[in-house]
């Protein structure tokens, strides 16, 4: 005789389930949410590393422009003191 086993899912409902089934459902429901903290964990890592990436990418553009800004004011006003004399 095959054993049998009842529990409660969500309060109300019952499920009849072997022992051995329900064991095997329960190890498979904590490998797939292992794969998935795992997943996004990883994603966290990815997108960390991407919005950083941006960050650095954003504060060169900022550099950059200032520098030709600093030359551009420069030559401007160097063409300026030229033309008053």
């Amino acid at each position: 005789m095959k054993t049998k086993e009842t529990f409660k899912y969500n309060g109300s409902s019952i499920i009849i389930m072997r022992t051995e089934e329900r064991d095997e459902l329960l190890i498979r429901i904590d490998e797939r949410v292992k794969t998935v903290f795992n997943r996004m964990e990883k994603f966290e890592t990815l997108f960390t590393n991407h919005l950083h990436h941006h960050q650095m990418w954003e504060n060169d553009i900022k550099t950059s422009l200032q520098r030709w800004l600093a030359v551009l004011v420069t030559a401007a006003g160097g063409a300026g003191a030229i033309g008053m004399m």
